[in-house]
């Protein structure tokens, strides 16, 4: 018996004594921290066969993807919003958009948010993940606009405080005076405004 065999054998009897999900989740940390990508692809897509309710499942495709760098994920997210039910659908968007950020290609992260904001504009936890990816990144000026549009929104007095509060915090980090007195002059007219 080769070690393949072996392993499918110790499989097979993991998955009637256990949770299948978490066994199938172990043999495929096995097969990609031992690079053996063919035998990990085609686990991922049994599992999808067998799981396809499973947004995490799905993230685990896209993941697969990003790092054997092929290049289109588009096809996988597709798939994935068909099986997937609608109440998964944000946090799997938000999730594969935040793999392209940290290994894909950061335009496709980008216009993954925008997509799943422009239908949800008021999700102020949207935007604070999209934020939190692009000051990793560090581009000063993709960021500041991008907390301009943010801090635009009309939102509720609450939300609209956690969004100044985090540009702040940004432009704090940057040590430009200027830019944190700024950031205050909007706030203060942002809460005149809401005032009157």
């Amino acid at each position: 018996m080769n070690m393949e065999e072996a392993v499918k054998k110790v499989f097979e009897r993991a998955r009637q004594y256990c949770d299948p999900k978490k066994v199938y989740n172990a043999l495929l940390g096995v097969y990609e921290r031992t690079e053996q990508y063919k035998l990990a692809d085609k686990l991922l897509d049994e599992m999808i066969k067998k799981f396809k309710q499973s947004y995490k499942v799905w993230l685990r495709k896209v993941q697969s993807y990003l790092k054997q760098n092929e290049e289109d994920i588009q096809s996988i997210v597709n798939r994935a919003l068909l099986c997937l039910p609608r109440h998964k659908h944000i946090k799997f968007i938000s999730q594969t958009a935040i793999l392209e950020f940290k290994c894909g290609v950061a335009d496709r992260g980008r216009s993954l948010f925008e997509g799943v904001l422009r239908e949800y504009p008021k999700r102020t936890d949207l935007w604070s993940v999209y934020l939190d990816q692009e000051i990793r990144l560090g581009e000063v000026d993709v960021i500041r606009s991008l907390f301009e549009r943010a801090i635009s929104l009309s939102l509720p007095p609450k939300k609209m405080k956690f969004l100044f509060k985090k540009f702040l915090e940004y432009e704090k980090s940057g040590g430009e005076e200027e830019r944190v007195e700024y950031v205050k002059q909007r706030a203060m007219e942002y809460a005149d405004s809401a005032l009157a």
